[in-house]
């Protein structure tokens, strides 16, 4: 009856992974080029003719739909997340780690002793620019996300 039970368990906790991963990717879908609608497609070309395409994808967020253009050009890293309509929603960039708020970084040093930034982006939602920096410490990795002065936001 021991074994069973155990059994059960294990099946049930399997079974939640499962749905669990599948809501997740459900969340957000790789696309092809010609799956993006063109307004997208435009505006992407239009502000960034040259920036190399790494990959598309179709985002769900709070019922709301977005297309997302990962792209590189020369060392900078740029994910833009765009409405149906060709709007941008959100920017995230790439940028040095010298860059970040000296707050940031301070902030982000005092709540991880020892930890080693690894990099840093510039997130911007219209006229909000935030920032996010990761890093290491030994072996975990660690992150924090900030306001425009380098204040730590949600952690």
């Amino acid at each position: 009856m021991m074994k069973l039970t155990r059994i059960m368990q294990i099946s049930l906790s399997a079974t939640l992974v499962s749905l669990m991963a599948g809501f997740v990717l459900a969340q957000e879908v790789t696309l092809k080029k010609k799956q993006v609608p063109h307004a997208v497609i435009a505006a992407f070309q239009s502000a960034y003719p040259k920036a190399t395409i790494r990959g598309y994808s179709r985002e769900k967020e709070k019922g709301k739909t977005y297309y997302e253009v990962e792209s590189v050009e020369g060392q900078t890293t740029r994910d833009i997340l765009y409405n149906p309509d060709g709007t941008v929603a959100e920017i995230e960039e790439g940028i040095a780690i010298a860059d970040l708020p000296a707050a940031a970084s301070e902030a982000l040093r005092t709540k991880f002793p020892g930890a080693v930034i690894t990099s840093a982006e510039k997130i911007t939602r219209g006229d909000i620019t935030e920032y996010e920096a990761h890093g290491k410490m030994r072996k975990k990795k660690v992150s924090m996300e900030f306001d425009a002065r380098g204040n730590p936001l949600r952690n």
